[in-house]
């Protein structure tokens, strides 16, 4: 008889577990989804779409290959919608959430991982930051829906179609899900102020994601309350907060100069303005539109790829490779322009490693987005611009499509499955998800220097 002590369990690497967490989510969504009450009957949804419709909706995507209004029963949106909460919350908070309800702890690891991902001086405790997560995200998308119930009033009449309308595109908003309940996503409510507004707000507060505000709770109510110690910005909020700027009035501004004559003709200049802004915002998060894209130029749908592939803050509900990567990047090549000195931001220098990281995350990026890329090409056999299109707005998990997404076959389907999957997690997440880690070697190589550029 083997003794008790012999007995060994696996224990799961956090990285490994977050990746089996979300393929399991996944996985019974994409079940739930081909339940009979989920879709109309005699419209039932396949095994293939089921799990794309799962994946996009846990990885906060928004590309569709069914109607989510037409194809699915108000059971199927609940599921749907429910899908996009936990994706956009994140494994980790969600899972470390109901521990916390049932009254269990969290495990050192795990509380290691929320530490880290939260700077470790923004929230001391695990507790505070899962509290804070809930608490935020459950406000935010009250907030909304009070504000588009009112704004859906004069094309929804009906009370109770109106909430569930006004739930689901609040939740998805401030997920940067772009899922919408309407069949051209957001353009019949392009000329309603309140909607496109009030979904803006969401998709934008959305992606600068948890830490960034709870930094700024932190200060602005340090700043609020007399004698308390004022504390400081980090450097991954003043970062955020300067990208996230940078790029909405970029977009705008290519937009509008681009498509003043194009599809934002016919327009007063306010309605043009809000239109690009809308569609620079949603570029890099969100996946909604309010413009027909296929009436865009191809400059605007560069400049509209290049957002969705810069994305958000780390720690949101956004996607891309990050603000951050790129800050870092742009740092590093600016310490090397000056003679190769450290890369700093805001007088900080950056280390090695984050600076080794930001370059596995660009170079996995663009390496993924190649071959499949190259893949689909082959695979759907339709135009360069609309192939690229699509492979950025899946790695990206924004949501934006030229008309493709329906159309593809099943390959098709299955590369953009895993585009949005990779996207979603992140490289490095996988990176350590997948690769054990490993102690550092005392023996040091001598180096060797290679001409290079």
């Amino acid at each position: 008889m083997a003794r008790r002590g012999s007995i060994r369990l696996t224990r799961i690497q956090p990285g490994a577990a977050f990746i089996l967490g979300l393929g399991a989510i996944i996985l019974v969504g994409a079940l739930a989804l081909t339940l009979p009450d989920a879709t109309p009957a005699g419209h039932s949804i396949g095994a293939l779409d089921a799990v794309f419709t799962a994946t996009s909706a846990v990885c906060v995507t928004g590309l569709i290959v069914r109607d989510t209004a037409g194809a699915f029963t108000p059971v199927g949106q609940a599921i749907i919608l429910l899908l996009i909460q936990l994706g956009g919350l994140g494994i980790m908070a969600v899972a470390g959430t109901v521990s916390l309800m049932l009254g269990r702890g969290i495990g050192l690891r795990e509380s290691n991982m929320l530490r880290d991902i939260f700077e470790g001086q923004v929230l001391r405790e695990s507790r505070q930051i899962l509290k804070f997560v809930a608490g935020f995200t459950l406000i935010a998308e009250i907030f909304g829906t009070v504000l588009l119930y009112i704004g859906f009033a004069d094309t929804i009449p009906a009370a109770g179609e109106r909430l569930w309308f006004a739930v689901f595109h609040a939740v998805s908003a401030f997920c940067n899900a772009g899922f919408a309940l309407y069949p051209d996503s957001l353009v019949s409510q392009a000329d309603d102020p309140l909607v496109v507004g009030t979904i803006s707000g969401l998709l934008i507060v959305g992606g600068l994601g948890f830490p960034v505000v709870a930094n700024l709770r932190g200060w602005f109510l340090g700043r609020a309350l007399a004698g308390r110690a004022r504390p400081r910005l980090f450097v991954q909020a003043r970062v955020v907060l300067l990208l996230t700027a940078a790029l909405l009035a970029s977009g705008v501004l290519i937009l509008l100069v681009l498509e003043w004559n194009g599809a934002l003709a016919g327009r007063g200049f306010v309605d043009k303005l809000g239109l690009a802004f809308f569609q620079s915002a949603t570029s890099r998060t969100a996946g909604f539109n309010t413009l027909d894209l296929t009436t865009l130029s191809s400059a605007s749908l560069l400049a509209m790829m290049i957002l969705m592939c810069v994305g958000a803050a780390p720690g949101s509900t956004a996607g891309g490779i990050k603000l951050t990567t790129v800050a870092v990047l742009w740092a590093n090549l600016r310490a090397i322009a000056e003679g190769g000195r450290a890369p700093r931001l805001f007088d900080r220098e950056i280390g090695a490693l984050t600076v080794r990281r930001a370059f596995m995350i660009l170079t996995t990026w663009i390496l993924t987005s190649a071959v499949a890329l190259f893949v689909l090409l082959i695979t759907e056999g339709r135009g360069f611009q609309e192939t690229l299109f699509e492979v950025a707005s899946a790695m990206g998990t924004v949501g934006l499509s030229l008309g493709l997404t329906p159309e593809l076959s099943g390959p098709g389907r299955v590369v953009v499955v895993f585009l949005m999957f990779l996207g979603r997690l992140g490289p490095l997440a996988v990176a350590y998800g997948l690769v054990p880690p490993t102690r550092e070697a005392d023996v040091r190589f001598a180096e060797a220097n290679l001409l290079i550029g």
